[in-house]
């Protein structure tokens, strides 16, 4: 058997599909998007979790193709974003991604989130006009929206993972989908 016959052409919709509730779920937890300083705190303050297990979970001895989607400055421009809003930047530990698989479903979740930034960062632009502060808290908005290409780039990487791997990505795409839902819905439990 060759090496194409052992990839999953279908690891992108298997992810997707075991998440689908979630990801639901959290667009129901902001149905009208950010139209205030306390639901942008909110969204801010959700994403700042996964992205330090995304940060802490990277392994320099993965493959190196998968180096691309590491990056460590997210958590920086998170922290700095709520400090400008003068709210609390914490995350609990999480332990580390046991598998490259499992860290990439989790950056699933942070990829996709860039997509939807592309719209939010509209209103975070008009909270400017409300709330000054704001203008000094968009450095995590104007970070995920630098590359336009990248969420395709990604969805192809994370298709061509090996039928064996899918598992481990549908696991990390959870866990970072329930982080981000705990910390955007208290006490809330993932559907």
């Amino acid at each position: 058997m060759g090496a194409d016959e052992t990839r999953h052409a279908g690891a992108l919709h298997e992810v997707r599909a075991a998440t689908r509730a979630t990801h639901e779920a959290l667009d129901a937890a902001l149905p009208d998007g950010l139209h205030g300083v306390d639901d942008y705190t909110r969204y801010l303050g959700a994403l700042l979790p996964l992205a330090q297990w995304l940060a802490d979970s990277w392994s320099p001895a993965w493959p190196e193709e998968l180096a691309c989607w590491y990056d460590s400055e997210r958590v920086d421009c998170l922290r700095a974003d709520l400090a400008a809003l003068d709210a609390p930047a914490s995350g609990s530990a999480m332990a580390s991604a046991a598998t490259p698989a499992e860290w990439l479903g989790g950056c699933y979740v942070m990829e996709g989130s860039a997509l939807g930034a592309r719209v939010l960062s509209r209103h975070v632009d008009a909270l400017v006009n409300e709330r000054p502060e704001v203008a000094d808290a968009r450095q995590f908005m104007r970070h995920l929206g630098r590359d336009p290409k990248r969420w395709r780039c990604f969805a192809g990487r994370l298709d061509a993972l090996p039928a064996d791997a899918v598992a481990d990505a549908v696991r990390g795409a959870r866990r970072g989908f329930a982080m981000v839902y705990r910390n955007l819905v208290p006490h809330g439990v993932p559907a």
